[in-house]
């Protein structure tokens, strides 16, 4: 009887933990599915345009200065000051985003977002008025740094506000 026991709680483990594992499994498949799913290419525009479905914004997939090749970003990325960056716009209804808005990105897919380094916002940081938001798209840290920086890059987004 005491062996039977055994065999009986022994095979209750087993189950137990097969369970859990299959449970893991879906679970992690889910998340992936989910991360797939929130961003999408938007039609017509070749794979240079992504909507984010989470937050309905539209996003220039590569930074300003370069276009989509389909795989990557070719060309010269813009650098430079938020001054300049703050002014310029592109067509289709494309601005620089609020700080906000970029940090919806972070942490964020090089696959969906080519481009690292640091991408200007269009919010002003609230301690000293000369200084600009801006994040970094490498590590995803938002900082505020001098409007006289010249190494900011710019990544378009339409909607929202």
């Amino acid at each position: 009887m005491k062996e039977k026991r055994v065999q009986v709680k022994e095979r209750v483990r087993k189950n137990l933990l097969l369970f859990l594992g299959l449970m893991v499994l879906f679970c992690f498949a889910g998340a992936v599915q989910a991360a797939d799913f929130r961003f999408q290419e938007v039609e017509g525009s070749n794979g240079s345009i992504i909507r984010d479905n989470t937050t309905g914004l539209e996003w220039q997939r590569c930074p300003f200065g370069q276009s989509w090749t389909g795989s990557d970003c070719s060309g010269a990325a813009w650098i430079g000051r938020w001054s300049a960056a703050i002014r310029m716009t592109a067509s289709g209804g494309f601005r620089l985003p609020t700080i906000d808005e970029l940090k919806t990105l972070a942490p964020y897919n090089q696959n969906i977002f080519p481009g690292t380094d640091w991408f200007w916002s269009a919010s002003l940081y609230p301690a000293n008025g000369y200084y600009a938001w801006g994040l970094y798209f490498d590590s995803g840290h938002v900082r505020g740094r001098s409007q006289a920086y010249n190494g900011g890059r710019v990544r378009y987004v339409r909607g929202g506000q």
